[in-house]
């Protein structure tokens, strides 16, 4: 029996959002760039609220570091590739969702195919990867859809949103201009100046020397954890429901948009809303420096000889 307005899976969603939301929510198609970290739980997320149609795309398999932060990291996933265990929990919550999977990831070929009829696009592709992002911003302007970016930073997570008619697009955010060639922006890489606007105070920014690259060191994986990923996941489908709702009149305030990005601190039991770019990142990074400087910061084990050390299992 299909679902309706009026089915038990959404009848304790009644009382904060009205039976048109409800509609609305349940007419959306949402597709999501990447689901190893913020996209899966987030999908999860959208999935319980009501949406049942989504494009899913990531080319990776889960593997056992992924345990620490997503649901769908498990012992039976590992080797299995993220999007499939993705369609499987979505069917498990509504066993009539439809849930078409991309898992090449999005591609030049099948950019097109991967977001028709979508309402939202959540790009969650790897942050190293901002062709990727690129790509999937270019094809939103194209079907005129709004481009959800959803990170997360520590006990901490950030969140904005492209509109298709603002001139503050994806590229210019990342530091592009809308013509640059995705092979170029390849090339470039990523600047975590731009796209992180808000370093927590309490960082341990050896943590971050080592993203970055230390002492000849390759760059280490960008860390990540439940908190984060899971405040990453409710203040993202918050934005989605702002977004997939917007046509229905009840009195809801706007989705934030770009160069605005809101973040929300567990740690530090704070929210804010705030304009990206390297100044706003300078300032809460030369907080987290001072406060490291006076011995303030908690250390947090992740050295380029931690990481050498943990590897060949050497550990103080």
């Amino acid at each position: 029996m299909s679902r309706t307005i009026s089915s038990a899976e959404f009848s304790r969603n009644y009382g904060f959002w009205s039976e048109d939301e409800q509609r609305a929510l349940m007419a959306s198609r949402v597709a999501i760039a990447g689901v190893g970290g913020d996209g899966f739980q987030l999908g999860l997320k959208l999935a319980r609220m009501g949406v049942a149609r989504f494009s899913i795309a990531d080319p990776e398999a889960f593997e056992p570091e992924n345990v620490n932060r997503v649901e769908g990291a498990t012992a039976s996933s590992f080797g299995r590739n993220k999007a499939e265990i993705f369609r499987e929990r979505v069917l498990d919550v509504n066993p009539e969702a439809s849930v078409e999977i991309f898992p090449d990831g999005v591609t030049v070929d099948n950019v097109e195919q991967f977001m028709h009829g979508s309402s939202l696009v959540l790009d969650e592709s790897e942050l190293t990867r901002p062709e990727i992002g690129t790509l999937v911003a270019r094809r939103a302007r194209a079907q005129g859809i709004p481009d959800l970016l959803v990170m997360n930073v520590g006990f901490a997570a950030q969140v904005t949103s492209f509109s298709p008619a603002s001139p503050w697009t994806f590229e210019r955010f990342m530091g592009f201009s809308p013509e640059t060639p995705l092979d170029e922006i390849a090339d470039a890489g990523v600047d975590l100046a731009r796209c992180l606007p808000y370093i927590p105070a309490y960082t341990d920014l050896r943590s971050l020397r080592s993203v970055l690259g230390e002492q000849g060191a390759p760059p280490a994986p960008l860390p990540s954890v439940s908190v984060g990923v899971d405040l990453a996941s409710a203040i993202g489908s918050t934005q989605a429901f702002l977004h997939l709702t917007a046509g229905v009149a009840n009195h809801r305030r706007a989705p934030v948009w770009a160069p605005r990005v809101a973040y929300t601190d567990a740690y530090r039991l704070r929210t804010r809303v705030l304009r990206a770019g390297k100044r706003t990142r300078l300032r809460h990074l030369l907080l987290a420096a001072g406060r490291q400087r006076l011995g303030l910061n908690p250390l947090a084990s992740y050295t380029a000889s931690d990481i050498a050390g943990r590897s060949t299992g050497v550990t103080a």
